[in-house]
């Protein structure tokens, strides 16, 4: 479908705009005037290609997916000192601390948007039609916008993980220590012995549960140019680059696609899903995320998401797996065991979807912070990954899907 030398300009083209993107357009949080002048920007640089883009807006919650852990951890501060006048009110305060941390960061279900202000985001996206009928579907999609500071994340990266697990931890033992609390005191706070022991351990806890109330840096925003620009700008750059090259595919409808407030928890996707689901039910329409491309030792299909629990179509992620072997990349398939990416948004809803990312799954020191600058991009990374999308691209509008058994064991 396209020479190695155009899928190098590709690489150089998505690189130079993932640096005016972060120098020029500002912070881009969910919703923000920064994700708006970016997707803007790619907007006018789709229809220089001699596309018709499509900016779709749709009303997003900027603050309340980031805020969840915060607010979790706040209410566990809270449920220690609570503990001295009724163990009751403790329990409540954990209860709730669990339930805004589970709703939000687990199962992704925005609990908290009613409480914050709404903003407007927008997706963005261009069709190429094939030359024949349209037999089969497929939409390439990364997201634009970027995250508030993971603040330990940023200060101690070799050991963010033990940070996050402290954080649980911490909030896990505060629900124990206050329900047995309950059954055997009831409203009465003990006043001596074992159960006031008992009682005054919590104070281990709090550095666990300070952990998540400071967890987010609210000044700071990452510039994202790894997450995800890499992956929106390798969108628009195959897009572009397919138009140079007078590609067209036979019978395949591609759709590049470019979301907005994945960081706040999948929302461009779910409205993008929302909206134009019906539109789908014509021929087989498949889905894939594209999200950091950094690091080429950890270049794979992931076919888990959503914290690991859900498991995507198992023949996309063989199209895409077998794309990589082609191109030289024998890597195992990925499982998002902590966050999701868009494509779970689709899964989640019974639609066909796979990712492919291209990041550290430690995470990279990288992520979520301001070390996330141009300065860092990985160009061998960013060929590598438009050079297995454009493999598999042809793969599909030529034979479709694979046939899972014979292809790719699960």
């Amino acid at each position: 479908m396209l020479t190695e030398t155009s899928l190098r300009e590709c690489t150089r083209y998505m690189m130079d705009s993932i640096r005016k993107i972060c120098e020029e357009f500002g912070p881009r949080l969910p919703g923000s005037a920064g994700e708006r002048r970016c997707q803007e920007f790619l907007r006018d640089e789709l229809a220089t290609a001699g596309y018709a883009p499509v900016l779709e807006p749709f009303p997003v919650s900027q603050t309340g997916f980031m805020a969840a852990p915060v607010i979790a951890g706040w209410l566990g501060v809270l449920s220690v000192p609570a503990y001295w006048f009724d163990p009751r009110l403790a329990l409540a305060l954990v209860l709730l601390a669990v339930f805004v941390f589970v709703a939000e960061v687990i199962s992704y279900r925005h609990i908290l948007s009613v409480f914050f202000p709404r903003h407007t985001s927008h997706n963005l996206y261009a069709a190429l039609a094939p030359s024949g009928p349209i037999k089969r579907r497929i939409i390439l999609a990364g997201h634009a916008d970027a995250v508030y500071e993971w603040r330990y994340q940023q200060l101690f990266p070799r050991f963010f993980m033990y940070f996050g697990r402290a954080a649980v931890l911490s909030i896990v033992y505060l629900l124990l220590v206050t329900v047995v609390t309950v059954l055997f005191c009831g409203g009465h706070t003990p006043t001596g012995g074992f159960w006031w022991w008992v009682g005054a351990s919590q104070f281990l806890a709090l550095p666990g549960v300070f952990i998540a109330a400071t967890f987010t840096r609210f000044g700071v925003v990452s510039p994202g140019a790894n997450d995800n620009l890499t992956g929106a700008l390798a969108s628009v750059g195959l897009a572009r680059a397919v138009k140079a090259a007078g590609v067209v595919p036979e019978n395949t409808e591609i759709i590049f696609m470019v979301t907005g407030s994945e960081e706040a928890g999948l929302c461009g996707a779910q409205a993008f899903m929302e909206r134009h689901r019906q539109e789908w039910t014509d021929v087989e329409t498949m889905f894939v995320a594209l999200d950091t491309f950094r690091d080429l030792d950890y270049l794979m299909v992931y076919n888990r998401d959503l914290n690991g629990s859900r498991k995507h179509h198992p023949g996309l992620c063989a199209l895409l797996q077998n794309a990589m072997r082609r191109n030289g990349l024998e890597h195992p398939f990925g499982n998002v065991r902590v966050g999701a990416t868009d494509a779970a948004a689709f899964t989640r809803a019974g639609l066909p979807a796979a990712a492919l990312c291209g990041m550290d799954p430690r995470p990279a020191h990288y992520y979520h912070c301001r070390r996330d600058s141009w300065e860092i991009l990985d160009g061998e990374c960013l060929f590598k990954t438009v050079q297995v999308l454009a493999s598999a691209l042809e793969d599909y509008d030529r034979n479709g899907l694979p046939a899972v058994k014979s292809t790719v064991s699960q």
